[in-house]
């Protein structure tokens, strides 16, 4: 069961460069936390990130972006906060597309409910909850 007042708490920096994905997914996550940013890229995401790093709880991105990829963004992100909790969404299955360092890898199409309690387990293990 999905702890639906612990998501209502959250900031979360989604980074998507599928416009239509990105779109979708936000909305999605707006009406189940406290408030979403979105980012087009990693570059476009990292510069949210540092802006608004005192707010954002969770980053969720994908790995396949054009001006700067996911990994190089969430590399830059863990020189800021190595703490940062941060799920990456992608189609691809390879280690190319994932990570060991990120909480979560989570395979497109995206389950909504599998990320949302995905967002949980990472929140949890950093305390939040």
């Amino acid at each position: 069961m999905i702890n639906e007042a612990i998501l209502k708490t959250l900031t979360v920096l989604y980074v998507e460069d599928d416009e239509f994905i990105r779109k979708m997914l936000a909305r999605f996550l707006r009406r189940r936390v406290a408030a979403v940013y979105e980012a087009g890229n990693g570059k476009e995401g990292l510069e949210a990130y540092i802006k608004n790093k005192d707010e954002i709880d969770i980053v969720i991105t994908d790995i396949e972006m054009p001006v700067m990829n996911g990994i190089e963004m969430i590399d830059r992100i863990f020189e800021i906060e190595e703490s940062q909790p941060i799920i990456i969404t992608t189609a691809y299955r390879d280690e190319e597309h994932t990570s060991d360092k990120v909480c979560r890898n989570v395979i497109k199409p995206i389950d909504e409910e599998k990320l949302l309690e995905s967002m949980i387990h990472c929140i949890g293990r950093k305390g939040i909850s």
